[in-house]
């Protein structure tokens, strides 16, 4: 995962002068898009430069602002040319410096907070991951916003008597876009600058090659369904029933995230949410602005996590096979084997069948590992491992006690016919050869019967009882044991 990150103090800037220009202009761009997307004044849908902002600061550090500290400046003055109320360019001139320190300096604080938890000696899980991207976004949006207002009344711009119900509109426009972009904005800022040290990853939104027209069909069907949601909206007079149908455009968006990479699910989101903002103000849905703020929120927190999904199922793969399989051999491990008995046994209860226990270990083994090493007898045990596996059937279950000894259960099997199988893979053992061993290896076998009702346990230590008998009679050798 190599996304979202920040550089260290100290390291080399990546900044040259186009990319620094190219930021700029993105930045100004996406200010006058949110611009022409306001439902009241400085409440805008989503406001897109928070999404830059925090990721800019996120991929190449405090360097950010010497890009973002003219932009904010530079609309500063546009922003008097748009509401129509000139002031002195000194006036200005402060007002913008005044903004870009309110800004800037609430995502550099929420930069520098997620780059901190990125350089935490334990890696944090993809969730845990996803969880303090969200709530510092969301942190450092409303920092930004009352940090902004107080900016705004310091420079002029604004009444003090007016700034009373602003904080939340402003808040909830600046998380939309923060929780909803920054990731896609990070992904393509690191592959343009990239970072001299990795800090927090977020998410991985390297393309995957897959074929773009399933891709297509349902970013088609998803923004289809939005505008339907949308148009109905504005053609009945429930608006503020209807426009609660946005939140179930999670459905379509999941789809998207639970069946392409990261990146596609990343430009869906986005796309999402610029059709929602010029649909609201297309359709005059002023009044539902908070719902549709509220649903960016959502839907982005879900798709967000919902990427995390296969991470986890990845995860909990590899943890049951830790807990289920010997590391060394491969086969079943001594708890998960005893579990399937028992399991099985149950089974066989039922149809009144009998199944057979066969336990054996190396003969000489610890010789091997005094005059060899260890490692070969770790090859030794896996050649064994290997050799056993091979002769079993689909039904037999395989498993190591511990150190030489390896058991094997034979489900509807008796007694002798399972003697006869021990005596098989007796002699096949005969035919593994060691590095440093001179002939092949040896084992000792011991066989129970197991009856209906038998406890595995009981039988495991009958055996191994004979095992140990059979040993001190003269080793390489199949032994019944008696129930």
């Amino acid at each position: 995962m190599s996304t979202i990150q920040q550089e260290r103090p100290g390291a080399e800037s990546r900044l040259s002068l186009p990319r620094m220009i190219l930021l700029a202009l993105a930045w100004v761009a996406l200010w006058r898009a949110s611009a022409l997307m306001e439902y009241a004044p400085h409440a805008s849908i989503w406001f897109p430069p928070a999404a830059l902002t925090l990721a800019a600061f996120l991929v190449t550090g405090y360097r950010a602002a010497i890009v973002l500290v003219p932009a904010a400046v530079a609309v500063t003055f546009w922003a008097d040319v748009v509401y129509g109320a000139p002031r002195p360019t000194g006036g200005t001139l402060v007002a913008g410096l005044l903004f870009a320190l309110a800004h800037g300096g609430a995502y550099l604080v929420g930069a520098a907070a997620l780059g901190w938890i990125g350089r935490q000696r334990r890696a944090l899980s993809l969730p845990a991951r996803v969880i303090a991207f969200l709530v510092v976004a969301s942190l450092s949006a409303l920092l930004a916003a009352r940090l902004g207002i107080e900016a705004l009344i310091l420079g002029g711009s604004l009444p003090r008597t007016d700034s009373a119900g602003l904080w939340l509109p402003w808040w909830v426009g600046d998380m939309a876009a923060a929780v909803t972009l920054t990731p896609l904005f990070a992904g393509l800022l690191a592959h343009r600058l990239p970072p001299a040290r990795r800090a927090f990853p977020v998410i991985d939104l390297r393309a995957v090659p897959r074929p773009a027209g399933p891709w297509a069909m349902k970013l088609v069907v998803l923004l289809a369904l939005l505008g339907l949601v949308m148009t109905l909206t504005a053609m009945f007079d429930q608006d503020e029933v209807l426009a609660f149908a946005v939140f179930f455009l999670i459905i379509p968006q999941m789809w998207i995230t639970y069946t392409e990479s990261a990146f596609r699910v990343a430009v869906s989101l986005a796309a999402l949410s610029v059709l929602i903002a010029l649909s609201v103000g297309l359709f005059g849905l002023d009044e539902q602005a908070m719902v549709y703020q509220f649903a960016l929120t959502v839907i982005a927190a879900s798709t967000w996590f919902g990427l995390a999904v296969p991470t986890l199922v990845e995860q909990n793969r590899r943890l049951r096979q830790i807990a289920e399989a010997d590391e060394l051999t491969g086969v079943t491990s001594r708890r998960h084997f005893f579990e399937r008995s028992r399991e099985e046994l149950l089974l066989l209860r039922g149809r009144d069948a009998r199944a057979a226990l066969v336990i054996f270990d190396i003969d000489r083994f610890k010789q091997i590992n005094d005059r060899l090493g260890h490692s070969a007898g770790d090859e030794a045990l896996r050649r064994v491992a290997d050799t056993v596996a091979a002769r079993l059937r689909h039904d037999d279950l395989f498993g190591r006690f511990g150190g030489d000894e390896f058991m094997l259960l034979m489900p509807a099997c008796s007694g002798d016919r399972a003697v006869a199988r021990a005596e098989e893979l007796r002699r096949a053992l005969h035919d593994i050869h060691v590095p440093g061993v001179e002939a092949g290896l040896a084992g000792t076998f011991s066989v129970i019967e197991l009856s209906p009702g038998d406890s595995i346990t009981r039988a495991f230590d009958r055996a191994d009882a004979m095992l140990l008998e059979a040993k001190r009679a003269g080793r390489d050798r199949v032994v019944q044991a008696r129930g």
